[in-house]
């Protein structure tokens, strides 16, 4: 039987935001307290993800204060279509330690007298949010919803300094390109809804090819349609997760964003897209992955080539790390192919599907680790900003010396 306690750490964060949004009126001139609140807030989220992966102290306790969701505790797929599994977890896990990291480099980059620091924290959390009911949805317009929860939200994270003309255009640049991507998922979505008559990322694709003794050799007018799908698929969310050649506006982005929001935004909103490929096409469109698993091979190459190749000429710090977090990206989507020959090989002794699987682990690895030093990265130069260091690599001559601490 499901219990409602496995959603929690969710429950704390709404909390927190909305609490954090009333409380900035009367909090405006003590945004010490309003970071506190976020802390405090990001933390027991945290703590508590972690303690139902069975990796906190009241699980080493046995004092066991909630059920873990391994199994059937969490499975809302019926009702709520979700189910918060060991998957769920470990990118919920990142998400919320990733907004941890954002809110401590908070304290020290906004200046005392900045306003709407209750709204900004409440921006902040609702993303998160956001992204953790993604990474636990288990219906195609349910994975939709939760991903432009977080989405809207790092919109007017952006453009939270409206008076910066870097920040308004690069908030600009992130809601047109977000709009039009999401319209383009929402296309796919539809085209597989019309196709398979359900949009359950567990059965869709035993209903595109069994429903009815439907398959696409016998019946190859579906196949059109299906691959079209993929198309809009592979292209909404290549522009989230800022794939080649859908990539274009994440340095202009990352370069105007506040870059507390810019670590929110490399570290986290990127990864949320990479929650929705995995779920998308390792679970929903696996058996049909002829059509897509050679596409995505690509498209990750690519990435990880332009990435790494124009980062060398930049002069700006955060471009710099914006084209390093597209490569990055490629790297991760390449275990997305490599998962799909694992999960669809039936031969337990096959060396190959054991490589496999052994990538599709080390690709999920991967996004825990880029998480962690891509965030810690963009914190380092929030640091060096507010100490007035601008965002020029020839600045930083010396900072081993001026800055002790950060060159750690």
């Amino acid at each position: 039987m499901a219990d409602y306690t496995v959603f929690l750490p969710e429950v704390i964060l709404v909390v927190t935001a909305l609490a954090s949004a009333v409380l900035g009126f009367a909090w405006r001139r003590r945004p010490a307290y309003l970071w506190g609140l976020a802390l405090a807030g990001t933390s027991a989220s945290l703590f508590v993800i972690l303690d139902m992966m069975g990796l906190g102290v009241t699980q080493a306790l046995g004092l066991r204060l909630w059920p873990s969701p391994v199994g059937t505790l969490g499975d809302f797929s019926a009702e709520l279509k979700m189910e918060v599994d060991t998957f769920a977890l470990f990118f919920q896990a990142m998400f919320a330690f990733v907004a941890l990291l954002a809110v401590l480099g908070s304290r020290g980059f906004l200046k005392e007298e900045e306003p709407h620091q209750g709204e900004y924290y409440a921006l902040m959390l609702i993303a998160i949010v956001g992204m953790m009911f993604t990474a636990a949805a288990t219906d195609l317009f349910v994975l939709f919803l939760a991903f432009e929860t977080s989405s809207l939200s790092t919109f007017a994270l952006v453009a939270f300094r409206k008076k910066d003309r870097q920040a308004t255009e690069a908030a600009a640049k992130f809601f047109v390109v977000g709009a039009v991507s999401s319209g383009i998922v929402l296309f796919g979505i539809s085209l597989i809804y019309g196709i398979a008559g359900t949009t359950d990322v567990g059965v869709t694709t035993d209903l595109v090819l069994l429903k009815d003794h439907l398959d696409i050799v016998r019946y190859p007018l579906i196949e059109p349609p299906l691959i079209l799908a993929l198309v809009f698929l592979i292209a909404g969310f290549g522009f989230k997760v800022a794939a080649v050649p859908f990539h274009m506006w994440a340095p202009d982005v990352y370069q105007g964003s506040p870059t507390t929001i810019s670590v929110l935004l490399t570290a986290a909103s990127k990864n949320v897209g990479i929650v929705a490929l995995f779920k998308v096409f390792l679970v929903g469109l696996l058996a049909v992955q002829v059509d897509w698993v050679m596409t995505l091979s690509i498209l990750a190459i690519a990435t990880q080539t332009v990435g790494n190749v124009v980062a060398i000429p930049q002069r700006s710090i955060k471009r710099m790390l914006a084209y390093s977090s597209i490569a990055q990206a490629g790297y991760i989507l390449i275990a997305i192919a490599v998962g799909a020959v694992a999960l669809q090989s039936s031969a337990p002794d096959d060396l190959a599907a054991v490589v496999a699987i052994s990538g599709l682990v080390g690709g999920m690895l991967h996004v825990m680790a880029y998480a962690a030093m891509k965030a810690g990265a963009f914190l380092v130069v929030a640091g060096t900003e507010s100490r007035g260091i601008p965002d020029d690599i020839e600045a930083y001559k010396g900072l081993g010396k001026r800055m002790p601490f950060l060159r750690l």
